[in-house]
């Protein structure tokens, strides 16, 4: 039993991972209208910059994450300004755009394999790693590890940060009512396209964190965003406690199988995601 709570905390660590790419994800779905198919490997190149960052300029922990969501924000701006904008002054996003962010995710994703090659590549050791009792019953303890609870804190910071741009700055405001209309937003006077390049900032900062905080757990390689939005898209937090729940009691050469295998049952019974929304056409 406690060899089951304990991986159930080592989990949470990893799924608050993936909530903060499915955040990432849908806030761009909700907004713009598309599945932005790049978000995986915008959470690759973060996790990459990170690693350059730490490992060459040997920047501390917080320093590097604060530069890898910069560089994730700019690397999503910059996806939006080449890939989606021109679909949108076209007026043909809704038909080619999920073909294009496929295209786009590609490229990005072979390019960053040629540069970066394909072999694995591990961060530095940024805190030193010990384990923290959480309680105990008897002689037997409850414990998680430094550096896991440095990750659940940093995911739960980063939710909080923006739960609060959204619900009390004006900028968030219009975020949230451009998910329902972004027309009528715009005969309102709001810029839109400054909110939709907003919209890929955040989702780009999010997914950017989501690559060092599994740098920070795991070696990291150009294929690793191939399908990690749709772990979040599926139920982020009950993926990542069954995949260390396998690799706990199983072995972790089943993880991605079994994480995986979930997925698809979520999808088949919620395509929306577990705590998804039902999206309505908008007219």
């Amino acid at each position: 039993m406690f060899v089951f709570l304990q991986q159930i905390i080592n989990g949470l660590a990893q799924g608050g991972i993936y909530s903060l790419i499915a955040i990432g994800w849908t806030t761009v779905f909700g907004i713009v209208g598309v599945i932005n198919w790049t978000h995986g490997e915008v959470y690759m190149l973060g996790a990459y910059v990170g690693y350059f960052v730490t490992t060459f300029l040997h920047l501390p922990l917080i320093p590097a994450l604060l530069v890898s969501m910069l560089a994730g924000m700019v690397i999503a701006v910059l996806v939006d300004e080449v890939g989606y904008r021109p679909l949108r002054k076209r007026g043909v996003l809704a038909a080619t755009g999920f073909i294009t962010a496929l295209g786009l995710s590609t490229i990005l994703r072979y390019s960053a394999s040629a540069a970066f090659t394909v072999n694995p590549r591990a961060y530095p050791e940024l805190i030193e790693q010990e384990l923290l009792t959480l309680f105990k019953v008897g002689d037997s303890a409850i414990t998680i590890s430094s550096l896991h609870l440095i990750i659940l804190i940093g995911t739960f910071v980063i939710m909080v940060a923006l739960e609060l741009f959204m619900k009390r700055t004006l900028t968030g405001k219009a975020m949230l009512a451009a998910s329902q209309d972004m027309q009528t937003l715009g005969l309102m006077g709001v810029n839109a396209e400054l909110l939709i390049k907003i919209t890929f900032a955040i989702s780009g900062a999010l997914g950017a964190a989501a690559g060092f905080f599994i740098g920070l757990l795991y070696a990291i390689d150009p294929i690793m965003g191939a399908l990690a939005g749709l772990k979040g898209w599926s139920g982020a937090i009950l993926v990542g406690i069954a995949e260390s729940l396998t690799a706990g009691f199983i072995s972790t050469g089943y993880k991605d199988a079994i994480g995986f295998a979930i997925m698809i049952f979520i999808l088949l019974i919620k395509p929306s995601g577990l705590m998804g929304y039902k999206f309505e056409e908008k007219v």
